[in-house]
């Protein structure tokens, strides 16, 4: 399965970079009329779900995916590649908003009479894309212009706090001068190190961390089937010798995180000699939402941030609002 989720080079400024439209193809019925009472949107990705809610579209949510978010008012049509095709013909949707690889979904279904709007979802520029084309089909414009400048803002924000506050001149330089090199690895085979799923050089995860003044560890491989998303083993990992690893999943309650041989980290102890392991530079991200790019960035932009410059939490904290209760 080809992940749906998966760089900008910085230039004059991150606003200029962020506000780069990517020319990557974008599958699109011809227009239909845009009669908002008419609207019965089907979601077939979390983070296209988030959006729309954070739109305020949630009365024209007809359907959702089985990994998006729950909320009892959308019906569930399956999982992210195997949906109920029969399920989806009965609701009528009037749109269909997914990514660039549920196109086989599309192809399946096209005889329906609905838009489809499906878009990549790898990179920040493709995000960027994603909210400009939901705002203008579904009259959400200002809110699109909203989210974007707010992202955008915490993005100038926090670089030049960090700037100020630390040895990390990001004011200055594209990176930190002594910059740290991450790996972050999505999942792997529980209890090995095998099967690893790593973040590429072009995904949105690997621009927020080079945004906030470390480099991503890892270089695209031209042989990989994915690579946004490679697919790495223990020989990868001695060769790319991260200073730091980043892993996102979810350990048992009862388990520990390192070191006794049924902690979580336990298989990294056989690569003693990788600096992260030597240096026990490993961190476990357990909420699933920070590999997701929708419009949680901003929590991973602040949750990265604080990882990376604990010295400062405190600052950091302050340039996010509290969430509305």
């Amino acid at each position: 399965m080809v992940v749906g989720i998966k760089k900008l080079i910085y230039a004059l400024h991150v606003l200029t970079l962020l506000i780069f439209t990517s020319c990557k193809e974008t599958f699109q019925e011809e227009p239909q009329e845009n009669i908002a009472e008419e609207w019965k949107i089907i979601s077939l990705a979390p983070s296209l779900t988030s959006i729309l809610i954070e739109f305020g579209l949630s009365e024209h949510i007809a359907a959702v995916d089985s990994f998006s978010k729950k909320d009892s008012r959308f019906l569930d049509i399956g999982g992210f590649i195997d949906p109920n095709y029969e399920l989806i013909t009965t609701i009528k949707p009037t749109h269909m908003v997914g990514l660039t690889s549920h196109s086989k979904i599309k192809e399946r279904l096209d005889f329906m009479n609905a838009k489809w709007i499906l878009n990549p979802s790898e990179s920040l520029g493709d995000y960027f894309q994603t909210i400009h084309i939901i705002g203008n089909e579904f009259n959400k414009k200002s809110e699109a212009e909203k989210h974007l400048a707010e992202i955008t803002k915490l993005i100038e924000s926090l670089r030049e706090l960090i700037s100020t506050n630390t040895n990390c001149k990001l004011l200055e330089f594209e990176y930190c001068q002594d910059e740290k090199r991450i790996i972050m690895i999505i999942s792997r085979k529980p209890g090995e190190i095998t099967n690893m799923l790593a973040a590429g050089k072009e995904t949105f995860l690997s621009e927020i961390i080079e945004k906030l003044g470390v480099k991503n560890a890892i270089k695209n491989q031209e042989g990989s089937l994915n690579p946004y998303w490679p697919n790495i083993g223990a020989e990868s990992l001695i060769a790319i010798n991260p200073d730091e690893i980043w892993e996102f999943g979810e350990k048992n309650d009862s388990q520990d995180l390192c070191c006794d041989d049924d902690s979580f980290f336990y298989p990294y102890q056989k690569l003693k000699n990788i600096k992260a392991i030597k240096n026990k530079k490993i961190k476990l991200f357990q909420n699933e939402e920070l590999t997701i790019p929708g419009t949680n960035i901003k929590k991973t932009l602040i949750e990265f941030a604080i990882e990376l410059y604990p010295e400062i939490e405190a600052e950091i904290k302050k340039l996010i609002k509290p969430a509305r209760s």
